[in-house]
């Protein structure tokens, strides 16, 4: 009978010395724990759940909605981009000599430092010096070069192409990698030299992921050093991988997290355009009916950029669960939430000033089709910040670079 007590005390001793405290430390004062991966690169904290689902074909807008845009979910298009005339005609020497007097954007350090300021220079300057500077350049595409950048088929009816909202030009000579960050609008990136690799998260999964920047949508993380003291929902975080290679195109749904690592090509290249798109919430079939018959491809310069203000529709669309739903009344109200760039959510009060400005009918019931009914003047009106003049609207002429978080 003694020894089993001692046995059992001996158990019970063993045990305590293996439970770790609250600090990380064993209660037997052993070292802390390092959780696996700590201050490695982002990534190797835990295998992907899978990869992005790759297709050989372009596929027609409406299927591309249904299956991708509306369920939220990436796709690559494999050589999209191939037989596109920027992917056949940009070369150094033929960029330098067509359009070498273009002021370009250039930012230093190509691992994305968002406290550092860019600058400009002729694109001649960048285009002979780039291969032996920490330079990068991060422009939105002019429009002496939209003619050669194409459009690809998913996008020519049903919609998107009233909602495009920029179209920005990634040039360096590889070695580059962004921040952990997320997209208001959908995306679309095509890749003409060299590779990324892609870390991405579903929207779904935001409490892995810690926006400590909500200004400008983006986390801190050292993405070379990942500090899981401090980011601990990295450690598990499901995520996705995307491997892209010269001609191939990604879709990136709008608030997917994702960080991009470029590569070079033999020429010591890495360049790509993405194009921003608003996310859609309904599919215009009429728009593709009269569109008849899709080309492969058609250049940007046919069509505009709209206001970046154009994003208040989606995020009153995402807020009021207009996708789940076909309407909401006065009486949702209470269980919507409305948030403005990581300001505090707006009241009672102000969603009901909203609802009333959104429902045209007065009929008490705001619908899909009224929120795209609206015009912008009124959204603004009612959101001021994304006027031209304010902290999210297009401050420049068209012309000129938005807000650029992508690599």
């Amino acid at each position: 009978m003694e020894g089993s007590y001692w046995r059992l005390v001996l158990v019970v001793c063993v045990g305590l010395a293996l439970v770790p405290s609250r600090s990380g430390e064993s209660v037997g004062g052993g070292s802390s724990v390092t959780p696996h991966g700590h201050l490695q690169p982002i990534g190797n904290q835990v295998p992907p759940v899978g990869m992005v689902e790759v297709l050989q074909d372009v596929p027609h807008p409406r299927d591309f909605y249904h299956k991708y845009v509306k369920p939220g979910k990436p796709v690559v298009f494999k050589d999209a981009a191939k037989e596109t005339a920027a992917f056949k005609l940009w070369t150094d020497e033929y960029l330098s000599a067509q359009y070498g007097d273009l002021e370009v954007e250039v930012e230093e350090g190509k691992k994305e430092n968002r406290t550092w300021p860019a600058y400009s220079m002729p694109f001649r300057e960048f285009l002979s010096t780039y291969k032996s500077k920490d330079i990068y350049l991060v422009e939105s595409i002019e429009p002496e070069l939209r003619g050669e950048f194409m459009l690809l088929k998913n996008l020519l009816c049903g919609g998107f192409l009233d909602y495009l909202q920029d179209a920005v030009m990634w040039f360096s000579s590889g070695g580059t990698k962004s921040v952990l960050h997320f997209d208001a609008v959908d995306n679309i990136n095509c890749l003409f030299e060299g590779s990324k690799e892609l870390f991405m998260v579903d929207r779904k999964e935001y409490k892995h992921i810690d926006i400590d920047h909500q200004e400008g949508s983006f986390s801190g993380v050292d993405v070379e050093k990942v500090d899981l003291h401090k980011y601990p929902g990295l450690k598990d975080v499901p995520w996705y991988n995307a491997t892209m290679e010269a001609g191939d195109c990604l879709f990136i749904p709008y608030k997917w997290f994702h960080h991009v690592r470029s590569t070079a090509s033999d020429q010591k290249r890495n360049v790509a355009v993405n194009i921003w798109f608003a996310h859609l919430y309904r599919f215009d079939e009429e728009d593709c009916s009269k569109r008849g018959d899709l080309p492969d491809f058609e250049p940007l310069s046919k069509y505009k950029f709209v206001a970046t203000a154009e994003q208040i529709r989606s995020m009153l669309l995402e807020a009021f669960e207009l996708e789940e739903r076909e309407s909401i009344s006065t009486e949702d109200l209470e269980h919507v939430t409305i948030d403005i760039d990581s300001s505090d959510e707006v009241d009672m009060s102000y969603k009901l000033d909203i609802f009333e400005t959104l429902d045209l009918n007065k009929d008490f019931v705001v619908t899909v089709d009224e929120v795209y009914q609206v015009p912008t003047e009124h959204l603004v009106e009612l959101f001021p910040d994304f006027s031209p003049d304010g902290p999210l609207g297009d401050n420049e002429d068209e012309n000129e670079p938005h807000g650029h978080d992508e690599f």
